[in-house]
């Protein structure tokens, strides 16, 4: 409804207006917070002020917008008294209400009836920020682009230090123009260079805040003002053209993009962008500079600008094409690896062509003679060591300094780090070590190593098309050698991550290039009209897995399908369970084959039945294959599946057991009907627990077991064994990782949390269970007794967009002993049942038994929503197709499609378009526009195989307001309030009940002794150890409860020998820990989300294995957390392995591992052990010295557990 409002005060602003207006819909007659129809909202209005010919605000009238239903109540309010009034401000006149009978917009009345009402002062303030900012359009006299340098002592100046070698120059006085301005709405500085007038088209260099290290003002004498960028990452660059044409060889924008991405402003820019990106602004008025750092404080920029006294600089032209050939022919003749290393400083921005063909060039050769094949090795060490330098060191004196604390590399090296293989670099391998250097995983990102992302007026098409494209159809070179495009799996394709090969000659098949691999892996003959399914069968054979045994021609067997319900599920072998661990289900990859195996006591023998589902293409004259494992479902899981994630509960009655609700699930079961005192409830009693711990090692260390942290460096178990022995957090313990502990855990609470997840699902093949029913048996580990789940329950599969991907289902508990039931060993799998017309999994988001994993919720009535609807149907999806007119596929229309799907790939925006309209909307997920997200979604799901990008032209519904829901704040330093409202929603309320730690407070309740100050092996650790460690050494039990007063040993045992006393010297201990350190170093350098010198991980966060810096999209984040683990892993089992290298001969598998050693070898392990932890307590001012002695802690107690040296818990 349309209401006309006069008789407003000319003086009364909008704002005024608002107020007056909300006072009254808002007011007691007229608003019920109790009204559950509108979930208690306020009404939604809007405020239209009529133009004034005259310049004021408005012309003393103005416009409402209400729905009808709140309209008629307000004209039936007025009419009731003539008391009931609206007056705006102080004005003594009451406004007069006429109803226009213009009918509004859909999409406005859409937004009055559904909207959630923000306070107008919100809008107010924040666009007197943006005005003030669109203001400061500051005019630039030039741009440039360069690197910063040292320059060598001797030839330095007085205030030595780093000097601005300008690259690439651009002048805008004498031509052309160029400005400076604040975009607030986007968080970055743009420098605009074009002159509409003279030119067509516009430049841009936008310089995000988050990219910026440092940010100085000062004024150069030969250059003038200036504004000074360190940046972490190189700019952004862009162009539109002024009179909205397209620019040649740039496909036909869809409608409202105007603006394209670039690489450079011009080809003589091309040349130096790759290696000089730092960036200077010189400004054509020195009083600019003041107004430049005003508006950075008014917007909130960070860093804020600092005045610099003195700015130096020069142009070297460190990267003219001459020198970069001369660098290029020079490192081709090196060995791979050390040219690779070689580049990749040039690129990083850590060294310069003068650094390497002037002053180390002579010192690289040194290097490479001296320590041959592993001069690779060394280059990589000295990567982390370059990256971390002071800024007035010379990168001569890093590497003097580098090779006088490195002496040696050892030949048995630790890197490079190993990663999760899979069939295809498997089986080269196998034929030669070194054939694995010939393959790459080529990660396409944005500059920020982030996933692409533009603004809505920007297209990425002729972008990607260029840079990624190219890439893929003509491949790249590195360090002198080519690489060709190879193919993808699946999960690196959402990654954005494809394989790349060098062809290289193979001692058994010969010459191998991309095209032979892919014509080695199976028959594609029936998927070359389909370039997206052939792509994806390739994928299979990409896959990460984990090799199993070798199955035979004779022992499988095929087996037809039980309808819809066994799509990518079947059995195998109970004997094959024996040959690793004992998990009941596995997601593999065999042949052409893929899906879930479950173990069936039924079968003999080493074989499998497989369904014909399962087989996706056939692979001929193969008579033995490898089964490979890509996942094994050994314990219920809390996996990271993806962002949409808010709060950590427990799921029921399992010791710190975590239920983990996603966001669009809490959304869903809010509107489903269930009160948001139950998920604040769970949360509370979460966020208790994880207080808790800090008091109790036993609750730590059950935190740490369910949350998956500190796994890597065994310390759950370490911290188990203190408890037994009597330790507390009181005791001289590793205060930093307990910190970054709760800092983690509860920053998950903010942004990502946990569910209890039954891993995996397979169907109920011999029909016990009825519609509706499941069975599920959780086993946390082997030394705990398995729970059968009975009763009422809820069922989902992320993503729950749809209300329908929630489903209400009865688990059945443990099956009765007298009757036959073959699933009742399973464990840590869901069965649902093999009845009915559609299958149990399909009706969860789409679901299929090939690995999907499934939220389970009970024994919570609270969260057992009886209000459940129909699971929504997920028919087929239409697949790209040929044109018939076209011969078959080739790799280039496979190129073409992953293009297509790095720009297309819009899962991610509908999920959160979804549930940002679902905070917004009254209706919440049963909005109209939410059902139409759901639709979308279950058709993006499947765009990786079908091919069928999701059109988004006119199809993606707004959103209602422009401001965002509190609890979506981006992960950032300095979210800014004013673009945020306050969610009412169950989102909302636990968002905001989340404190997190100040990383610079003492946590209270710990010792305040600094480590430092106690004496070597006088902690507690070592005193409680020292006893233990005696009578291990000399053949008797030391008996731990009759020591501490419970008894009395039966015969007194002869006084023993001192502990084994290194000392300070310990030349073996001395070594590895140079190497550990080595490695953490770049395991620290490598693996920060911001590939920048200057940050690097906490030694905490490696022992734990999580990342706390804050990251705009959580998936990359939990990558690169999950290749620190991996890498992580391999260092610490290398580094137990060689503790006790020299004193058997043992290898370090084997020493790493522990399984099945005798006495005599285990307190051999023990001393050398105990040698490495009692010298690492005489040398606590090394670095990383604290996580080294983890380690040989680790190893003393796991060989005292296995001498029965140890307390039981």
């Amino acid at each position: 409804m349309e209401i006309e409002l006069k008789g407003i005060d000319f003086d009364a602003d909008i704002c005024e207006i608002y107020e007056a207006v909300a006072r009254v819909l808002h007011g007691p007659e007229l608003y019920d917070p109790n009204d559950q129809r509108n979930k208690g909202r306020k009404p939604y209005f809007e405020i239209v002020p009529g133009e004034s010919p005259a310049g004021r605000i408005h012309n003393g009238t103005a416009l409402l917008h209400v729905s009808s239903g709140v309209g008629g109540r307000l004209f039936q309010w007025i009419f009731e008294s003539p008391k009931n009034t609206i007056v705006v401000g102080n004005s003594s006149r009451a406004l007069r209400l006429f109803k226009t009978h213009r009918e509004l917009p859909p999409d406005v009345e859409y937004k009055l009836e559904k909207a959630l009402y923000v306070d107008p002062n919100q809008e107010k303030e924040r666009q007197k920020i943006e005005d003030k900012a669109r203001q400061a359009r500051l005019r630039i006299a030039k741009v440039q682009f360069g690197v910063w340098y040292t320059q060598p002592k001797s030839n330095s100046r007085p205030n030595h230090g780093r000097i601005f070698s300008i690259e690439h120059e651009r002048e805008f006085v004498s031509q052309s123009a160029a400005y400076i301005n604040i975009v607030y709405e986007r968080r970055l500085i743009c420098i605009d260079i074009g002159q509409r007038e003279t030119e067509e088209i516009n430049y841009r260099v936008l310089v995000k805040f988050s990219s910026i290290r440092k940010l100085g003002i000062g004024s150069d004498a030969e250059h003038g003002p200036c504004i000074i960028f360190d940046l972490r990452v190189p700019p952004s660059f862009e162009l539109e053209s002024y009179n909205n044409r397209v620019p040649e060889g740039i496909q036909c924008r869809g409608r409202r993009k105007t603006r394209d991405p670039i690489s450079s402003l011009d080809e003589s820019h091309a040349l130096v962008a790759p290696y000089a990106f730092q960036l200077r602004v010189v400004l054509t008025e020195g009083n600019d500079l003041r107004k430049f750092e005003e508006i950075c404080k008014e917007v909130q920029c960070q860093p804020v600008p600092r005045r610099v006294y003195r700015v130096d600089s020069s142009s070297k032209q460190f990267f003219r094409q001459d020198v970069m050939d001369n660098v290029s022919d020079w490192i081709k003749k090196m060995e791979w690896k050390c040219a690779f290393q070689i580049e990749a400083y040039l690129r990083g921005g850590l060294l310069n062509t003068d650094d390497l063909l002037v002053s180390l060039r002579n010192h690289i050769g040194d290097v490479i003679r001296h320590y041959k094949s592993e001069a690779g090795e060394f280059f990589r060490l000295f990567s982390s060591v370059l990256g971390s330098r002071d800024a007035s060191e010379t990168p001569g004196a890093c590497l003097a300094r580098f090779r006088a604390e490195n002496p040696i590399i050892d030949p048995v090296k630790l890197g490079p780090f190993e990663t999760q293989s899979n069939r295809v670099i498997r089986r080269y391998k196998d034929h030669d070590p070194t054939l694995v250097a010939r393959f790459v995983r080529v990660e396409f990102r944005d500059e920020d190593h982030l996933a692409y992302r533009w603004d809505g007026d920007v297209d990425g098409t002729w972008f990607l098309q260029r840079r990624v494209g190219k890439i893929l159809r003509e491949g790249f070179e590195v360090a002198g050698r080519k690489f060709e495009f190879l193919a993808y799996s699946t999960s690196s394709l959402r990654e954005h991550a494809v394989w790349f090969v060098s062809p290289f000659r193979d001692p058994v098949e010969g010459y191998v290039n991309a095209r032979t691999i892919r014509a080695s892996l199976g028959d594609f003959s029936d998927l070359l009209r389909t370039p997206s399914k052939w792509a994806a069968r390739i994928a299979q054979a990409f896959t990460a897995t984990d090799p199993s045994v070798k199955i035979r021609r004779g022992q499988w067997e095929e087996q037809d399908d039980l309808g819809p319900h066994t799509d990518g599920d079947e059995s195998s072998a109970y004997q094959f369970e024996d040959k690793r661990v004992r998990p009941s289900a596995y997601q593999f990859r065999f042949l052409g084959y893929k899906g879930v195996v479950v173990v069936d006591s039924r079968l003999k023998g080493i074989k499998m039945r497989l369904r014909k589902s399962q087989r996706k293409f056939p692979v001929p004259n193969v008579s033995e294959a490898e089964f490979e494992i890509a996942r094994s479902f050994d314990y219920p899981n809390s996996v990271h599946l993806n962002r949409f994630v808010v709060f950590v509960s427990y799921a029921h009655t399992l010791s710190l057991g975590v239920v983990r609700f996603f966001r669009p699930a809490v959304m869903a079961l809010e509107d489903l009907g269930v009160k948001k005192k139950a998920f604040v409830d769970l949360q509370e009693d979460a966020k208790a627990r994880i207080y808790l711990a800090k008091d109790s090692l036993k609750i730590f260390a059950g935190l740490l077991r369910s949350q998956t942290l500190g796994l890597k460096f065994h310390l759950p178990f370490i911290l188990e064994q203190l408890m037994n022995l009597g330790l507390d957090f009181r005791d001289h313990l590793d205060k930093e990782a307990i910190r970054s502990a709760f800092l983690g855990r509860l920053s998950a609470f903010a942004d990502e949390g946990r569910a209890y997840i039954k891993e995996g699902a397979r169907p109920d093949k011999v029909f016990t269970l009825r519609e509706k029913q499941i069975y599920v048996c959780v086993q946390e580990s082997t030394d705990k007794e398995p729970e059968y789940l009975k009763g009422a329950c809820l069922i989902s599969r992320s993503p729950v967009i749809h209300p329908g991907d929630i489903q209400r289902v009865y688990a059945v508990g443990k099956p009765p002993d007298d009757k036959i039931c073959f699933f009742s060993g399973l464990k840590n799998v869901v069965v649902l049942p093999a009845i009915g017309d559609r299958s149990s999994a399909s009706c969860l988001a789409g679901g299929d038994l090939d690995g999907d994993t499934f939220d389970i919720y009970y024994d919570n009535p609270d969260l057992l929503t009886s209000f459940i609807v129909p699971p929504a149907e997920y028919p087929p999806g239409e697949v790209w197709t040929l044109n018939e007119r076209r011969g078959d596929a080739t790799v280039e229309d496979i190129c073409d499609f992953i293009v297509e799907f790095i720009s297309s790939d819009v899962m991610g925006l509908l999920a959160d378009r979804h549930i940002i309209i679902a905070d917004q909307s009254k209706d919440g997920v049963f909005d109209d526009k939410c059902m139409k997200l759901a639709e979308l979604c279950s058709k993006a799901v499947d765009y990786a195989k079908n091919g069928k990008r999701v059109d988004l032209r006119g199809n993606l519904p707004k959103t209602l307001i422009r401001f965002k829901p509190d609890w979506h704040k981006a992960e950032v330093t300095g979210a800014r309030d004013l673009d945020y409202y306050v969610s009412d929603r169950a989102l909302g309320e636990l968002f905001r009940k989340i404190d997190l730690y100040d990383p610079t407070e003492p946590l209270q309740g710990f010792p305040t002794t600094p480590p430092g100050d106690i004496a070597p092996l006088d902690d507690a650790i070592s005193r409680a150890l020292k006893p233990l460690v005696r009578y291990a050494l000399v053949g008797f039990t030391f008996d731990f409860n009759r020591a501490t007063g419970s008894g009395s040993p039966s015969r007194k045992p002869p006084p023993p020998p001192p502990p084994p006393a290194p000392g300070p010297k310990n030349a073996h201990a001395e070594r590895l820990h140079a190497r550990y350190t080595r490695e953490m170093r770049c395991i620290c350098a490598t693996h920060t989300l911001v590939e920048a010198p200057d940050v690097r991980l906490t030694e905490e966060e490696v022992v734990l294995g999580t990342i706390l810096a804050n990251c705009t999209q959580p998936r990359w984040r939990s990558d690169r957390a999950q290749r620190m683990r991996l890498q992580s892993e391999t260092l610490v089992r290398d580094i137990r392995a060689h503790i006790v290298l020299g004193d058997g001969g043992r290898s370090p598998a084997a020493a790493a591992t522990g399984i099945e050693e005798s006495e005599e070898r285990l307190k051999e392990r023990l001393r050398s052990a105990w040698a490495t932890w009692v010298w690492a307590q005489h040398h606590r001012d090394r670095e990383y010295i604290e996580s080294f002695a983890l380690i040989a802690l680790g190893v003393v107690l796991d060989c005292l557990k296995r001498l029965g040296e140890l307390p039981d818990a």
